[in-house]
């Protein structure tokens, strides 16, 4: 067995500020580090000035704790500069950084796969940061949202093949289980790659497909959110209306819905049965529909007064969530759950490029999982030749 040497004088130079860069790019404090390692506050601040350097152990522990490697915390030559993170529009990684670790580790493995696999995916999304100065800013925003809908091939493809459109535009996505509440979706960034990370969910189909054009319009409006210090953000600005703006126009055009509004003469129907045809229509989620529809001046049924009709509809009585009260759900295999990240760990397995530890690395699950997965994967082949 090979012995990890300890790094020289020359390559711990830095070592505490990298550290600190670290642990702040993922949100994690001093005493919740030092928690994880089993350690007091005072080492880790004595590692982060300088005054006492970890061991070859401790690295590799903190590096696991921050989700990166020992490369990058040494700054060797192959490092990896720290993810970025929309903190402000995320807000379950200000409450857990293990989410922020999870992900960045998630970037680590897809950097990874794609030098393995020597395919390097090209970015073809546009920025198009927008001044909340000025009139009209909802439109400016949905003017931008069809654009970027046109480049990605989304009216071709269609709702529930999203994973596909962010694709097309250079945006890697890889579904994840996280046991975090409330966790929608994560954007994150690293030199020109983008991530978007979207909950693995058996239901509510439509809630996933609207996350993920949420978080297309963080990476396409708000640039500044990922800045290392993120010095330019606004504290009076509110940018998860702007990605919500963003995702309705990108999901469901204004002209598009107007024109199946007009045509199929919805203004005549009770305001929930409308609605159902326009998801028959567009299938997204029916309460995105209805700030859509409300948003465009279509009607002015508050939510309370529609929330009471779709109860009566569905039959259900007490207390319900929008998700309870999603009428007529997409089934959970409407979903392409497809990713391009998965089809390169399936064919770098397949071709024995990589191995069962390396699936289970890079994509943070257990041997066994991983093992069981993997022989999913080579059986139609062993059929074949038995």
């Amino acid at each position: 067995m090979d012995v990890v040497q300890p790094p020289d004088e020359g390559v711990l130079a830095g070592l505490g500020e990298r550290l600190r860069i670290r642990r702040d790019a993922v949100g994690l404090s001093v005493r919740k580090l030092a928690e994880q390692l089993g350690a007091s506050r005072n080492t880790i601040t004595n590692y982060e000035q300088g005054h006492t350097v970890p061991s070859t152990s401790d690295l590799v522990r903190l590096a696991a704790a921050l989700g990166c490697t020992l490369v990058d915390l040494l700054d060797l030559p192959a490092s990896q500069p720290p993810a970025r993170f929309a903190f402000r529009a995320h807000k379950a990684l200000q409450s857990n950084p293990d989410v922020a670790v999870m992900a960045q580790k998630y970037l680590r493995a897809y950097a990874d796969i794609e030098e393995i696999c020597d395919a390097r995916l090209p970015r073809r999304l546009r920025r198009a940061p927008v001044a909340t100065a000025g009139p009209n800013l909802d439109l400016r925003i949905a003017a931008t949202a069809e654009r970027v809908r046109e480049d990605s091939g989304f009216a071709e493809l269609g709702p529930t093949n999203i994973v596909q459109a962010l694709e097309n535009l250079g945006v890697r996505c890889i579904f994840f289980q996280h046991p975090t509440p409330g966790l929608d979706g994560i954007s994150v960034e690293q030199d020109e790659m983008s991530l978007v990370l979207l909950p693995d969910r058996a239901q509510v189909v439509e809630r996933v497909i609207f996350s993920a054009a949420h978080e297309l319009g963080h990476l396409v409006l708000h640039p500044e959110l990922f800045t290392a210090a993120a010095q330019k953000v606004d504290d009076a600005r509110d940018y998860e209306h702007e990605a919500h703006v963003f995702a309705a126009s990108f999901l469901v055009p204004e002209g598009d819905l107007l024109r199946t509004w007009q045509d199929e003469r919805l203004a005549r129907l009770p305001l929930e049965r409308a609605l159902l045809v326009l998801k028959w229509r567009f299938q997204v989620s029916f309460w995105a529909l209805f700030e859509r529809v409300r948003g465009l001046g279509l009607t002015e049924t508050t939510y309370p007064a529609l929330t009471t009709s779709v109860k009566r509809l569905l039959g259900f009585e007490g207390r319900a969530s929008r998700q309870d009260l999603e009428p007529q759900p997409l089934p959970a295999g409407a979903l392409y759950r497809s990713t391009r990240f998965e089809r390169l760990v399936y064919s770098a397995f397949v071709q024995e490029e990589i191995g069962v530890a390396k699936v289970a690395e890079l994509l943070q699950l257990t041997v066994d999982d991983a093992r069981r997965r993997t022989a999913e994967w080579i059986r139609p082949r062993a059929e074949l030749v038995g």
